[in-house]
């Protein structure tokens, strides 16, 4: 059994998981993967008597190493373990530097849908070529060894997705760490070779999400990808200023972040990020230049949080260094030097605990009225008033945010961040989420109730030939074995009005209505008011975009989490998912043997 612990705040659940299937009576062979796991591995095998192991490294080798050797610790690479009373490591795991050569991921069915649509999560690299100075995955790719970023080849990318489609999926949800590199030249020519390989695969109309890094994005680039069918963009902003952005590591400019804003909003694409708002460095005017770097930008769903110390990472060893954490391993805590900054960070913790990171955060469900906007957009058409109400909800939720966190920025420079401000704040801003919340509900009826001006349509002849040629050239890798699985985001609550079923392989494409381009959304004068509703012109049929999303930040979204510290940093956007129901959550690999053998009766 393998725990994937990944982020510090989930780990305490995975290790209750663990010790209750002892409880229960599982005997077999428990390890823990995952950043964190391979950061604290003696730590863990100290503390945690139900695990048997920690990995260190991609899962793929190691657990089939275990497999292979009956649970047998020093037969497998990357393996911290037990023996005795001695902690043991078995030499280096080195990834594979090939990825088409792995197996792709088992998936369960049937897929989740969004508006009707069947929607998987894939990855198309591993790792991340940057040294962010707060980010644990550079640190964890350094630990394990080998290429610190690599890609799948456009082909085998396409062929995966080519048999999901014909499968019936039409959302693609990229988890990528980095979907491009740092070279435009090199990111047009993979987009050219995957819109090629996708068209020999005779890929129909689809829609995708991706991660970005801001001085990634380029007109001509994302243009492409929005042709292709991208949709959603969360985009890797972290900050505001830049000093924040020197202080993070991050190796962009301030003007890559509002170039980028400025070209994805133009190609009308769902655009997300989360700001680190506070680092340990922080200063009164830097907080306030973030916050204005916010009210610049309303009309794009956000989050913000404290930068948090991970280990492994160059900032978890300054801190260190400088005598400055607190807490354990569980979760690392610090003071912001400045004690003004900090001051806001208190004040900030009270009001918006629950708006960032609650049982049903306000900035989540924002998220969730655009990202369904945008698809049922994409795919069926939206109204003049209904995108009216999405991307005006959008800007009313981030407006009374930033004027919020301009209260507290003014507060504790006029000396007047207390604990009867504090409490002051966190009842208006849980008013102002009761009547928020209320609102974005009604919207997002309004965007499931859109008349549908797209239906299935069955494809040319030619459409139907290519589609037929690449079944032959496919099938075979539909049914590779499987070796590892890739968690799915669950749906979202049932439309009100259910979109009609797609085709799932047979043919059939959607030929979404051509529309002129338009201008991009405008927003209104005055940000204070609510979003003004033109009068409904009737239906406004879908874009000529032909590519698929990410999964929506799902709703409601996860209970709020076990933190051993204030504001403790969320997992970037989406937040991951909670288990699915028991019956489908642990699933069996499927068989060494092929899909048509008596063996499977």
């Amino acid at each position: 059994a393998g725990y994937s612990m990944v982020f510090t705040h989930r780990a305490r659940q995975f290790v209750e998981l663990a010790t209750r299937a002892r409880a229960l009576g599982y005997a077999g062979f428990q390890v823990a993967g995952g950043h964190f796991a391979a950061f604290h591995a003696e730590e863990l095998l100290g503390d945690v008597p139900a695990l048997d192991a920690v990995a260190v490294g991609e899962g793929e080798p190691i657990l089939c190493a275990l497999a292979g050797a009956e649970a047998e610790p020093s037969a497998a690479p990357g393996l911290v373990w037990r023996d005795g009373a001695v902690v043991r490591r078995s030499p280096d795991s080195a990834p594979e530097p090939e990825l088409d050569k792995l197996a792709w991921p088992t998936r369960r069915k049937p897929y989740d849908r969004y508006h009707g649509l069947a929607i998987v999560n894939m990855l198309g690299s591993r790792g991340c070529a940057y040294r962010c100075a707060f980010c644990s995955i550079a640190a964890w790719h350094k630990l394990c060894g080998g290429e610190r970023y690599r890609q799948r080849s456009a082909a085998g990318l396409a062929a995966e997705m080519g048999c999901l489609w014909r499968d019936g999926v039409r959302l693609f949800n990229f988890h990528d760490d980095n979907f491009l590199g740092a070279r435009k030249v090199e990111n047009l020519a993979r987009v050219e070779a995957l819109r090629s390989a996708l068209a020999a695969q005779g890929v129909g109309q689809l829609a995708f999400a991706i991660k970005a890094r801001p001085d990634a994005v380029d007109e001509e680039v994302f243009g492409r990808l929005r042709e292709m069918g991208l949709f959603r963009v969360f985009l890797g902003i972290e900050a505001g200023t830049e000093e924040s952005l020197r202080q993070l590591g991050r190796g962009q400019k301030l003007a890559d972040n509002e170039r980028a804003l400025d070209i994805l909003n133009r190609l009308d694409v769902h655009t997300a990020f989360n700001l680190l708002l506070l680092n340990p460095e922080s200063t009164l005017d830097d907080v306030a230049g973030n916050v204005a770097f916010l009210r610049r930008h309303l009309d794009n769903p956000l989050n913000f949080c404290r930068t948090e110390i991970y280990a492994g990472t160059p900032l978890e060893r300054k801190l260190r260094a400088e005598g400055r954490l607190k807490g354990d391993y569980w979760g690392l805590d610090y003071a912001i030097r400045n004690p003004e900054p900090e001051q806001a960070f208190e004040l900030m913790r009270a009001a918006f605990y629950d708006r960032n990171f609650g049982p049903h955060p306000l900035h989540y469900l924002s998220g969730q009225v655009d990202y369904e906007h945008q698809v049922r957009m994409d795919f069926f058409g939206t109204t003049p008033a209904v995108r009216a109400e999405a991307k005006g909800y959008v800007r009313r939720v981030n407006d009374n945010t930033v004027s919020y966190l301009e209260q507290i920025v003014a507060a504790v420079r006029a000396g007047r961040a207390t604990a009867a401000l504090a409490a002051d704040l966190a009842a208006r801003v849980a008013e102002d989420d009761r009547r928020l919340h209320a609102e974005g509900d009604d919207v997002l009826a309004r965007i499931r109730d859109i008349p549908e001006r797209t239906r299935p349509t069955r494809g040319s002849a030619r459409t139907r030939a290519a589609l037929a040629a690449s079944v032959a050239l496919t099938l075979a890798g539909c049914r590779q074995p499987d070796t590892q699985h890739m968690e799915m985001a669950p749906p979202p609550p049932p439309p009100t009005t259910g979109a009609p079923p797609l085709p799932t392989g047979d043919g059939s494409v959607l030929v979404p209505v051509k529309e002129d381009a338009g201008t991009p959304f405008a927003s209104p004068p005055d940000a204070g008011t609510p979003f003004a509703t033109p009068p409904d012109a009737g239906p406004v049929p879908p874009p000529t975009y032909t590519q698929p999303m990410e999964a929506a930040p799902r709703w409601p979204p996860p209970p709020p989490p076990t933190y051993t510290q204030p504001m403790e940093a969320a997992p970037n956007w989406p937040p991951p998912p909670p288990p699915p129901p028991p019956d489908t959550h642990m699933r069996e690999a499927a068989p060494p043997w092929g899909p048509n053998d008596p063996r499977n009766r």
